[in-house]
């Protein structure tokens, strides 16, 4: 087949047995150099160094639009879907909050609210993990990172629950958006009548912050907190499912895991890689013949991370999960200036999950015999269902 061949594949809303996108993305990419999806209409890069180089090219690769399917977007994600230098503008403000050094002081505090995620389950022998405990700990530690109250966490597990469509006979609520928006307006709205210590409290901290020498407009504020929020909480549960789904299908790996909590960053490394669940798209600011792919002006193309990392030319035996592999030079967070701002929270929240699920319960397996089941888009489980001997 031609490199720029046209074909039709839903990459977005298919529900499908539980690694099976990842199997066609990988089928994908070896047809495929890139391809148009006419589902959707827009470009699809499937290989890592075309993808790495699409990244680090953001004055043709913009990023005026980051959903393939939605080239004119009446939302605004910031600091996504700003352009340099205004990005990094952006970036300064908040970089410091997210730093490792910054993470590091929360470290202690994020092990603990594992722990107590974990601690009342273990009596019960049996839970769906995604319900259980991915979908409170990612939001305790959000509100903890962000200086928040921890009794605000029943309205964030509520409204990601709503938006994803989790909520069993519920499919996604997108008034969950505005309930999310509303809130951060009221909690800015009281930061600025009354401020908290802008060390602690991150919504403080913006409302006192200036871009181009003005105070950081309210709009901008909102739009981040939100940003914030959605790549916070929804991503983390998926991304944790994923790394429990592993370890419970792979005893060898649990039990490695369980005896040797050294392993555990470098097996969330890989988890990261062999399961990846975010794509990125761009919008082109030009015409371009992309290494013999004809792209125009304003078309959409879809960075496909999922198989950029699983990509045989970058890594050796890409299809294995090798839990000590090194070194192991993913792109799961993006690359170049638009890597995710809160990639090394992540790494500290998957690593502290682990550290003391494992410290408590470290043999476990699947509890179904049924198929489970993976929805495309931000690719996840819905259910987890685990067992251990109570």
């Amino acid at each position: 087949m031609a490199d720029h061949a046209s074909i039709e594949v839903d990459l977005s809303s298919t529900v499908a047995p539980a690694t099976e996108h990842w199997k066609q993305m990988d089928q994908l990419r070896e047809a495929h150099r890139f391809f148009w999806n006419t589902k959707g209409g827009y470009w699809v890069l499937t290989r890592y160094e075309d993808i790495r180089e699409a990244f680090n090219k953001p004055e043709l690769f913009s990023n005026r639009s980051i959903v393939a399917t939605d080239p004119n977007p009446a939302y605004r994600f910031l600091p996504s879907f700003s352009e340099p230098p205004q990005h990094m503008k952006y970036r300064h403000l908040m970089n410091g909050w997210f730093a490792p050094a910054s993470i590091k002081r929360h470290a202690a505090r994020i092990a603990e609210l594992a722990r107590e995620t974990v601690s009342p389950l273990v009596s019960q022998g049996h839970a769906d993990f995604i319900t259980a405990f991915g979908d409170g700990f990612p939001v305790k530690v959000f509100l903890l990172v962000m200086g928040l109250p921890l009794d605000d966490a029943g309205f964030f597990v509520s409204a990601v629950q709503r938006m994803s469509g989790d909520t069993p006979g519920h499919p996604s609520d997108m008034t969950a958006w505005d309930d999310i928006h509303n809130y951060w307006a009221q909690m800015l709205a009281s930061r600025r009548t009354s401020p908290c210590d802008p060390h602690v409290d991150f919504v403080t901290h913006l409302s006192l912050c200036e871009l181009d020498g003005e105070p950081l407009p309210d709009v901008d504020i909102l739009d981040i907190l939100v940003t914030l929020t959605l790549g916070s909480l929804d991503t983390i549960k998926n991304q944790l499912g994923w790394c429990f789904y592993h370890l419970a299908t792979h005893p060898d790996d649990r039990r490695r895991v369980a005896a040797m909590p050294e392993l555990i960053p470098s097996a969330v490394e890989e988890f990261l890689r062999a399961y990846p669940i975010v794509g990125m798209a761009r919008k082109l600011n030009e015409d371009t013949d992309f290494h013999g792919c004809p792209m125009k002006k304003d078309d959409m193309v879809l960075l496909s991370i999922p198989a950029a990392t699983r990509d045989p030319r970058q890594f050796a035996d890409a299809d294995r999960v090798l839990i000590d592999r090194s070194p192991n030079r993913h792109i799961a967070f993006g690359a170049s200036e638009h890597r995710c701002l809160g990639s090394h929270l992540a790494r500290c929240e998957l690593q502290s999950a682990i550290r003391e699920w494992h410290s408590l319960i470290p043999d476990y397996r699947l509890d179904t015999d049924d198929q489970l089941l993976a929805h495309g888009g931000l690719i996840s489980l819905r259910s987890l269902p685990l067992a251990w001997a109570p």
